[in-house]
């Protein structure tokens, strides 16, 4: 008998000796309508999930842990008692391609008031969670935690702490992405205000010396203006965003109103005592936002599993967790009576969460001090860009003040009320992980023999502007799939052609993520991108079907950074291509039109802008009257496609002159961010207006805004005429203004008045 037909019949007794012992552990859960309050507010259109098997649990946020152990069969069933459809998706359990969750490309929709139930082997351990993949769901609350026990526990432990971290906003997710869409800076004044509270938060709780020491914080510029841009020394970088069109490093799109633990704010751990060693199982559930994870005055712990895969164990003092990544830690509680916090910082800054554990006085975490505009983290930028190292290295931020201590300071999120901030060392320098030091605890590498295929490059690119999110120029609409071949060795390029992170998720695999390591590299399901970085993986084509591919940043993926990643001669079944067309219009798309409106009135004229932004495809509507005069009436409705981020082309009518004139237009955004739009009319004349908008500083928190707006025309004589407006941004949708006309004849005029945005 040879060695290969041994190898076999080892293997076919092994997997029925397993199949024997396998026990079918069952769940039974019911997606529900709730109200959720985090924030003083009572929110009525969250979801949660409550279990009525094996143990009754009332429907929360987050949604009840979820445990097997390897060899497990898992039956789950899942109720919707909602009105609306759902689905659910266990995010990094390879399992069968039809049990994976996500609607139309594996399973079919759960419809309300109905069932459906999942069933697949538990074929690895680890740590992972599950969450919905309709709609923007997630977002409302619909996650939670699975635990995948192992036989012979990594290390031993004496608490075992699933951690859940996730972020939440009052408004209804689709609020949200319409505000996103009529503006990919929306949230800009929001987070603002956020980031100036926790600033003064800080300073306020300082000694008077060092209130008056640390005053330069207050007036830290977090809008982007020229101002204060010049003030903190970062001009040339603002001159260099505009220039290049890219604009400052973007950590988020959406102000949230509060971050989760385990859906609490603040939250106590209680039972862990000095020496004792704490295992925490850290997911990052949020919907956007990456999170820092800290202990107490930068205390080290040991990282063991990334995404659920064992690591060979590597001590750092802080995590940058991106969306959908899952790290398990272990802390040694050190022998001192201190309760210790266990801290979540957003990666913008603005704002955090706790957990506390152990027994005495409190030792906080630092405060990440929110940076200016155009201040940049290097710590960010190399999460997942190849170029840590394993020395302590600061966590980048420019100036003395990125990570404050909280000295005798009184914590917004200390639940406690029995103990004293202890006195604190002066503050180290942080070790923040790297993928570079992440290395598998077992040889990860392919056989030599199997096929690799071409390298696959996907360039992830967006617009702020119009909110889209391209993978190779194109939206998930306009280019759906990745055909692979199954048994080869595939290779993606992640190339991140923005200034946002992008943490990107493989459905049904785990990947190879290339950091150096060799033979050893880490295996992952989720690896974030940072900023203008390139990160390879490869990946064993061994799971037939057609698997999700996308960016984890949940309004970033609807609007169109996704793919499916289809084996060749794989083809959707019938039942699910039937599901689609039931369902498939009812669902949001990155090809969905969103209507924006603003009316500007002044005491010299009155305007009214309608846009419809559905994509490529950009309706906009402009009426004018000058001097409230009919007579001077002028409208221009034009629509566009957008060939690229920075060029379109289209058509409209024109109506001048108490006439009404077909045109073609084309619009570009030169460098330096100036928006030039031109036409011309049936009848020859040409027109090309420029605009440009600098924020030139900020009052009271407020910015204050300079718009220029030439307009040049020809037809049979040269003409011009120039607008300019100064406006004050009091909200999100008001703005008060004064606004100047000139005419090559010299006519002027100045308005005051307002600004109302829809």
């Amino acid at each position: 008998m040879s060695h290969l037909t041994k190898s076999i019949l080892f293997l076919l007794v092994s997997f029925f000796s397993i199949s024997s012992m396998a026990a079918e552990r069952y769940y039974d859960l019911r997606i529900k309508n709730i109200t959720a309050n985090f924030t003083g507010v009572d929110v009525k259109h969250a979801l949660g999930i409550s279990q009525t098997f094996p143990a009754p649990k009332e429907a929360a946020i987050p949604a009840p842990t979820l445990r097997f152990r390897l060899g497990d069969d898992a039956v789950i069933t899942v109720h919707n008692d909602t009105d609306e459809p759902a689905t659910l998706h266990w995010h990094g359990l390879l399992v069968p391609y039809k049990q994976d969750g996500p609607q139309f490309s594996n399973t079919k929709i759960i419809e309300p008031n109905s069932k459906h139930i999942f069933r697949f082997p538990i074929r690895h351990t680890g740590t992972y969670w599950y969450h919905s993949h309709t709609q923007l769901q997630e977002q409302r609350g619909l996650y939670g935690a699975i635990v995948i026990e192992e036989d012979q526990p990594i290390e031993e432990v004496d608490h075992d702490y699933v951690f859940v971290m996730s972020d939440w906003v009052n408004e209804h997710p689709m609020d949200v992405l319409y505000n996103l869409k009529k503006d990919g800076h929306y949230y800009g004044l929001k987070k603002s205000d956020m980031k100036k509270a926790v600033v003064r938060n800080y300073v306020e709780s300082l000694s008077e010396e060092d209130q008056i020491k640390n005053a330069h914080l207050l007036k830290k510029d977090f809008l982007g203006t020229v101002l204060g841009a010049y003030q903190n020394g970062n001009l040339s970088k603002y001159i260099d965003g505009e220039v290049s069109r890219m604009g400052p490093m973007d950590f988020s799109d959406v102000g949230y109103d509060a971050y989760l633990i385990n859906g609490k704010i603040k939250s106590m751990l209680k039972n862990v005592r000095h020496g004792e060693k704490v295992r925490f199982r850290i997911i990052n559930a949020s919907a956007s936002t990456y999170f820092y994870f800290n202990i107490g005055n930068k205390r080290n712990f040991k990282v063991i599993t990334k995404d659920g895969m064992p690591v060979q164990p590597v001590k750092v003092n802080e995590l940058l967790v991106g969306i959908a990544e899952t790290y398990d830690v272990i802390f040694e509680v050190p022998h001192m009576m201190k309760k210790f916090e266990a801290k979540i910082t957003a990666q913008d800054r603005t704002g955090s969460s706790s957990l506390m554990f152990g027994m005495g006085d409190m030792e906080m975490a630092p405060v990440k001090i929110p940076l200016s505009t155009y201040e940049m983290d290097h710590g960010d930028m190399d999460h997942g860009g190849g170029h840590g190292d394993d020395d302590d290295n600061d966590d980048g931020d420019h100036g003395d003040h990125g990570d404050m201590n909280h000295d005798g300071m009184n914590h917004e999120n200390m639940p406690m009320g029995d103990g004293h901030d202890m006195p604190m060392p002066p503050m180290g320098k942080t070790k923040q992980l790297k993928y570079e030091m992440l290395k598998s605890v077992k040889k990860s590498n392919f056989d030599d023999g199997l096929i690799r295929a071409q390298v696959i490059d996907l360039e992830l690119s967006g617009d702020m502007e119009r909110y889209t999110w391209h993978i190779n120029g194109k939206p998930f609409s306009e280019d759906k799939y990745i055909t692979i071949r199954e048994n080869e060795v595939i290779t993606f390029r992640y190339i991140n052609k923005t200034m946002m992170h992008h943490p990107m998720h493989l459905h049904g695999h785990f990947f190879r993520v290339l950091n150096g390591q060799g033979d050893y590299s880490p295996l992952m399901h989720t690896v974030d991108v940072a900023p203008m970085k390139t990160v390879t993986i490869e990946f064993h084509a061994n799971e037939p079907g057609i698997w999700f591919l996308h960016c984890h940043n949940l309004y970033h993926m609807k609007m169109g950074m996704a793919r499916l990643v289809k084996y060749e001669g794989f083809e959707q079944d019938q039942e699910l291509r039937a599901d689609q067309a039931k369902w498939g219009p009812v669902m949001t798309k990155d090809t969905d039109a969103f209507w924006n409106a603003e009316a500007s009135l002044y005491s010299n004229t009155a305007k009214l802008d309608v846009g419809v932004n559905a994509g490529r495809y950009e309706v906009e509507m402009e009426l004018e009257v000058d001097e409230y005069d009919i007579d001077n009436f002028e409208a221009e409705v034009m629509f566009k496609r957008y060939l690229d981020r920075f060029f379109a082309v289209g058509t409209g009518v024109v109506v001048d002159d108490q006439k009404v004139y077909a045109a073609l237009t084309a619009a570009y955004n030169l460098p330096g961010n100036i928006e030039m739009e031109g036409y011309i009319r049936h009848d020859g004349k040409a027109v090309v207006k420029l605009k440009k908008s600098i924020p030139l500083a900020t009052i009271a928190g407020r910015p204050l805004v300079l718009d220029l707006t030439p307009e040049f025309s020809y037809k049979d004589q040269f003409d011009w005429n120039f607008e300019s407006e100064v406006s004050y941004n009091y909200s999100e949708r008001v703005n008060f203004g004064i606004n100047y006309r000139k005419d090559k004849e010299g006519n002027d005029s100045v308005g005051f008045g307002i600004k109302i945005r829809f």
